[in-house]
């Protein structure tokens, strides 16, 4: 597993944190295909470059609330993704997941009067204390619909933190640190090609939006096009994310706890280990609920 210095050196090569979601699957990143580059315009309506990059300039657009399944996600397995397993880590069937939330994605309502993106929050009880995320559909639609839809057939009950990284960097002279927790690995494992239950969101990238404490995203691997169950919490500014990275939200309440949970002893303290993001004891997802409850159409 290379260490997260080795992975900033790679990462300056081609420009920002597109490799990083190579962490904590025990590979070395690697420079992202051109072909697995978004061919959509984002939220904020800055388009991609042939390198991933947001292209600053670009005109806005108009937020489209509305994509159908089909058009927001990939349903083929992408490359280095491997199929999911029948049953996840909570205990439910993933192709039936899978078509539920197919079912449920156009009758989940993201906007209401006067086309204003509805003010959902996201709340996840732990052990440790209930952490609540105010999800921004305007930033990222498709992903916001996601983990709605996900949530509302119970996916994320039973899971875990399974990912709690804190690393730190030089690199060209700047210091560099990366502090958050991922969780909703189906498998309960966070290992690499297994963060799905059988469909990927295709990215939409806010180059406007600014990592801080509290930001929550969802994770992909060395495509961008990858994301799919797993979300991260930052601990902090973490720059190495924005534009890389889809931000669907930010924690209201509850910051503490993640720190909590941040701080529990991972499995090795060496950073070049395999075991270094992966915690002793995971702190466990009791339930995820919506407030207010999902709209349906």
């Amino acid at each position: 597993m290379a260490t997260w210095q080795e992975r900033l050196r790679s990462f300056a090569l081609v420009g920002g944190l597109a490799s990083a979601s190579t962490l904590g699957c025990g590979k070395t990143a690697d420079t992202p295909k051109s072909d697995a580059t978004p061919a959509v315009v984002s939220a904020l309506g800055a388009t991609v470059d042939a390198n991933g990059n947001p292209k600053m300039d670009s005109p806005a657009a108009v937020v489209n609330y509305d994509q159908p399944f089909g058009d927001a996600v990939h349903t083929e397995v992408l490359e280095g993704q491997e199929l999911p397993r029948d049953g996840t880590a909570g205990g439910k069937k993933s192709g039936l997941l899978r078509a539920q939330i197919e079912d449920l994605w156009p009758r989940i309502k993201l906007t209401g009067a006067g086309n204003k993106p509805i003010d959902y929050f996201f709340t996840v009880e732990t052990a440790e204390g209930t952490i609540e995320i105010a999800l921004r559909p305007e930033l990222a639609p498709n992903h916001v619909r996601n983990i709605l839809a996900l949530a509302k057939v119970g996916f994320y009950d039973g899971l875990s933190f399974e990912r709690s990284v804190s690393q730190e960097a030089e690199v060209e002279g700047q210091k560099s640190r990366l502090d958050l927790l991922i969780a909703g690995c189906p498998n309960g494992t966070g290992d690499e090609g297994f963060g799905h239950i059988g469909y990927f969101v295709r990215a939409e990238f806010q180059p406007d939006v600014k990592h801080t404490a509290g930001t929550v995203g969802f994770w992909h691997e060395q495509d961008f096009d990858s994301a799919g169950t797993r979300f991260y919490i930052t601990l902090g500014p973490a720059p190495a994310l924005d534009g890389k990275f889809t931000v669907i939200g930010n924690v209201s309440q509850g910051l503490d706890i993640v720190k909590r949970i941040a701080a529990r002893p991972v499995k090795s303290a060496d950073p070049a280990s395999p075991d270094n993001e992966r915690p002793i004891l995971p702190t466990t997802i009791k339930k995820v609920s919506i407030h207010p409850e999902v709209m349906e159409k």
